[in-house]
C-alpha cells in the first residue's frame, strides 16, 4: 500500500502505509495499521490506524494516530 523510491545517492524512501502485524515490525517513521484488544496504547508514527477487536460501539473501533495521541473516529455507528 505504497511505494519504494531510491534516491540518486541510492538512499531508499517509503511512501504510504505500512501493514504489520505490530508497530515493532514496521520501521518507525512508517505509518501502521494494525489491530487488537482494547484501546491503542503503542506509540506508533503519526497517521498509523487501529482497529479495535473487542467491540463495544462503532464508535470506539477505529483509531487514528494524530499529533501524538490516538484518536477515536466518532461517527462510525
Amino acid at each position: 500500500m505504497g511505494t519504494f523510491a531510491q534516491n540518486n545517492k541510492g538512499a531508499w524512501s517509503f511512501n504510504g502505509v505500512g501493514v504489520a502485524p505490530t508497530a515493532r515490525t514496521a520501521p518507525a517513521s512508517i505509518p501502521t495499521i494494525t489491530s487488537g484488544a482494547g484501546a491503542p496504547s503503542a506509540a506508533e508514527t503519526n497517521g498509523s490506524v487501529y482497529f479495535r477487536t473487542d467491540g463495544g460501539t462503532a464508535d470506539l473501533a477505529i483509531y487514528v494516530r494524530q499529533g501524538g495521541s490516538w484518536v477515536v473516529m466518532l461517527g462510525a455507528s
